[in-house]
This record gives structure tokens, sequence and C-alpha cells, in this order.
């Protein structure tokens, strides 16, 4: 509208106001005004009241005078500039001061949302160094659930356990899991994402550090020790989301979350590599003690790389802009009920309930299942589970680019669908093919494990899908969602881990119908849940 603003400063200093064009005082600024080809006017601002601004023209007797109260959408009344009478027509506008998360439709005031400004590059350090820090910990977090997968195998063999045995140990992760989500999401709200996720990491290396401790008791205290695990791991997700949603802009969404919860591909793939050679080595107990130890020299690391350490370093008005967030997240009142009668809510929790039901499944068992149909040992069936898992941590760039490139081409919604589409649709024809593979496995195993690769490499596509979707809602309560749908999420690993053992011993040992046919069912039904009620468009502030 304007070709170019400046503004001259009364009193005081300028502020993130001041070079954005308008100088702050106490009671008022002077902008001039300047239109293409035209001649300056001056428009002189004072403050009427806590939040209401006041322009008025000072140069030009036939300009209009605008009345702006901040918060509110723009209106605008008459273009003339006086009536019959010879009086000043007033023009009123409302102009909304973004804080962040939001598209503004007219003249801001005040800093510019983050996901609209161009980053600095001691932002861009920040960003990243943040991205590399959460990736890490997601490594930590799923070596420290793969090795249960793999250890249970030789505890089996140690103490007499049936498959309904070995389920019952797998699954007591997720009863920790299950029960921290939503406290988890409301803490990390409040309290933010940085402390919370500290916390998170010396719980769960505490638990998988004492789980060797008391193996030899029975199956109840080391159920229990791997319930802690699970009450740490649960505070993970909702801290990594609240901070990637307080420091990344949007623009990097998908290729940041894409490669911080692809950790937890990476994670499974090292666990199920070096496992297998580790208890063969050292036994069992090793895998718990030595990646606990890691757990615990990340938290050493944390504080001297916090995204809190960088910002202190960055005069950067991003950085205000973070803060605001901080503050506005730390201050709000996170409106549960409201969540609870959102379709694309329930959508969200429906797809990260039926996502999850193949994802822990496949974890908990996929070493089990290579050793029964394909009759290797230990070892060997840990690096047959491997290769699905490179697959899927090799997909990860690959996926956050396409969402990202979707999301130039088509609207945020159909960008969710698309992506969660395919990893939906994509492993389901998978798993069916795997049902009829597993009889004759040894006989076709090249194409069995070929077949699982692309399951799992299809199903990366979830990280542009469902695990966005809490940040496209509301960027504010990304963490709050996200603790709604990852309880959902965390079901599948306590019925549907601890009922694939069930189904096993029930069918005489039936791979198919105990393992791959209900994976099958719950991806269709995400499928259909999530394409006919999701959305992308954010609802909540």
């Amino acid at each position: 509208m304007w070709a170019s603003m400046s503004a001259r400063k009364q009193t005081g200093g300028l502020g993130a106001a001041g070079r954005l064009g308008l100088a702050r005082s106490p009671r008022s600024v002077v902008v001039v005004r300047r239109p293409r080809g035209g001649r300056s006017s001056q428009w002189k601002a004072e403050g009427r009241s806590a939040g209401r601004l006041r322009i008025s023209c000072l140069g030009n007797p036939k300009e209009p005078e605008v009345e702006e109260k901040v918060g509110g959408e723009a209106k605008a009344s008459v273009d003339g500039s006086y009536d019959e009478n010879g009086a000043r027509i007033i023009r009123k506008v409302e102009i909304p001061l973004e804080t962040g998360g939001g598209a503004a439709k007219a003249v801001k005031l005040g800093t510019t949302p983050i996901d609209k400004m161009e980053m600095s590059k001691g932002y861009n350090k920040l960003v990243w160094t943040l991205i590399t820090l959460l990736a890490v910990a997601f490594v930590l977090c799923n070596l420290d659930k793969v090795n249960m997968s793999v250890a249970v195998i030789p505890l089996a063999e140690q103490f007499g356990w049936s498959a309904t045995d070995k389920g019952l140990v797998s699954s007591s992760f997720f009863w920790g899991y299950a029960l921290t989500q939503i406290p988890a999401g409301f803490v990390a709200s409040k309290l933010g994402g940085g402390p919370v996720l500290v916390l998170a990491v010396l719980t769960w290396s505490l638990g998988t550090a004492v789980a060797p401790l008391v193996a030899g008791l029975g199956i109840v205290p080391l159920a229990l020790s791997r319930l802690i695990v699970g009450l740490g791991e649960g505070f993970a997700p909702s801290a990594v989301t609240d901070l990637l949603a307080t420091y990344v802009p949007k623009k990097l969404r998908a290729r940041a979350v894409t490669t911080v919860f692809g950790g937890m591909e990476l994670g499974n793939a090292l666990g199920l590599l070096i496992c297998g050679p580790l208890i063969e080595s050292s036994g069992w107990a090793s895998v718990f003690y030595i990646f606990a130890a890691l757990g615990f020299v990340w938290c050493a690391v944390w504080p001297f790389f916090s995204p809190a350490k960088l910002a202190a370093s960055i005069d950067d008005e991003m950085i205000e802009e973070v803060m605001k967030k901080k503050k506005s997240k730390k201050s709000s009142k996170i409106p549960y009920g409201s969540f609870m009668k959102s379709s694309a809510v329930w959508a969200v929790v429906t797809a990260h309930f039926c996502h999850n039901w193949g994802y822990y499944t496949l974890l908990a068992w996929l070493p089990s299942y290579f050793e029964s149909v394909l009759q290797l040992n230990l070892t060997g069936a840990a690096r047959m589970s491997l290769v699905p898992y490179v697959a899927m941590a090799l997909m990860i760039p690959v996926v956050g680019a396409a969402a990202d490139g979707l999301q130039e081409k088509y609207s945020t919604t159909n960008t969710r669908k698309i992506a969660q589409g395919i990893a939906f649709v994509g492993p389901a024809v998978c798993m069916i093919a795997c049902a009829f593979l597993s009889p004759v496995a040894i006989a076709y195993k090249p194409l069995l494990l070929t077949v699982l690769s692309v399951a799992f490499a299809l199903s990366t596509f979830s990280r542009g899908g469902l695990y966005c979707n809490h940040q496209d809602l509301s960027p504010k309560y990304a963490a709050a969602l996200l603790g709604i749908s990852n309880t959902a999420g965390a079901i599948p690993g306590i019925i549907g881990v601890w009922m694939t053992g069930k189904l096993f011993d029930i069918t005489g040992g039936d791979w198919g119908m105990s393992l791959f046919v209900p994976i099958v069912a719950a991806q269709l039904l995400g499928f259909i849940v999530f394409t006919v009620f999701g959305s992308g468009k954010q609802i909540w502030e």
C-alpha cells in the first residue's frame, strides 16, 4: 500500500516496533507516509488507552484520520475525506497485533510472526542445533525401547517364559508410557519442553539401569523397571513437540519433525545392530547398562547447547518473538474441553492409535518372528530385523522434503492427508503379503525382507502427516494435543503387544493371524477416519 514508511522518535528508544517502522514513546509517535509518486505526509499516533492507538494526518489536510484498535480484524468504513457539512470523515481500522502461529490479513504493528520472518545465521544455528539434540534424544529413547525386544529372547530361555510372558514383559513399558501422555502435554506446555525433556531422559535411563538388577526377582519386578522406563519416555514426545513448536518456523516444520522423530527409527536400527553382538559377547545385561550410561551423558551435554543457552548470545527479533510465545503458553489455560469436541482432534487421535498398532507390535515381535520363521540365532534375527529399520531411516530426508514440497502445491490439510494416506495404505498392502509369505518364509526370504522394508519405508510418511498435525491445529497447544493423541498411541503397546503373544499361543504359532492381520485392520481404519475427518487448519491460537 505504501512505497515506504519511516518513523521519527519523540521520546524513548526504538524497540521491535521501531524496527518495523513505528517508533515507540510513552504518548505519541510520528510516522512519515510516502505514497508511490507522491509527496510525504506525516501521521501522528497518540496513545489513548491501553491497547489503543490513534493515528492522525499532520501534513495533508485531505488525508483521513485513522483510529486503530489492536487485536481485531481489519474494517474500513467510508472512502471520502469530508462530508457535505465539511466535517472530516473518520475511517476506522482494527489491526491485529500477532504474536506468532497464525496468518494476519492486515497491517501488523509490533513484532512479525516467527513463521513470516527471515532466519538469521545465528537463529538458523540455534534451530539446527536443537533439532540435532532432539534427534539424538530420540535415538537414545528407542535404544532403551528396542533393547528389550532382543534381550527378551535370552531372558525367556533363561527363565522359561511362554510367548504370553514375553508379551507381558514387553508391554509393561507401555503402561508407564500411556499414563504420562496427558500430564506430559500439560507440564511441557506450562514449564517448557527443555527441563521436561532432561527429566524424562534421566528417568528412563535410571529405569534401564536397574532392569538387570531386578530381573532375577521375577517378571513383576522386571516389568516395574520397564514401567519406569515408559514413564520417562512418555514425557519425551510432548516436550520435543513443545520445543519444535516454539523455536522452529512453519516452513521448516516437516523437515524438523521428520528429522527429530526419525531419530526413533535410527535408534531402532542401531539397537538391533548392536544388541545381538553385545548380548552374545557380554551377556544380556550389557545392553541395559551401556544404553543407560549414554542417556546420562546426553543430560550432561544438554545445558551447554540448549536453545536457552544459545539464544542468550543472539540479539535477534526472532528471540523476542520466541519469548512472547513461551510467555503466552505459560499464562494460557489449555482448552481440553474444546479439544474433545473437535473432529480434527479425534481424527489425529485415531490415526495415532492405528499407526502405532503396527509400529509397536512389529518393534516388539520382529526379532522373535525372524527367529521363528527363518530359524535364525539371536544375532541373525536381530540383524534381519535391522534391515526394515534401515529402510525406514533412509526415507527420513525424502519424506521431509516431499512433505514440504507438497505444502507448496496443496493446502496443509491435503498435504497431511496425502502423507498419512501413504503411511497407512502402503504398509497395509505389504502386511497382507507378509501374512501369506510367513508359512514359506525360508523359501522366499529375500522377497519377505523386501516387502517388510517397503512397508517400514512407506510408514515413515506419517512424520509428514499425523506427527505434524498437532502443530498445524495449534502451535501454542501442540504439546497438549500430542499428549492426548499419544495416550491413544500408547494403547497398542499395551494391548497389541500382549495380544500378539496371546493370539500366537491360541493359534498354535500362526504369525499371519496373530501379527499381520490385526495390523492391516488398524491401518485401514486409520486411513478412513483421517481422510474423512482430518484437518490441517489452525483451530486454536
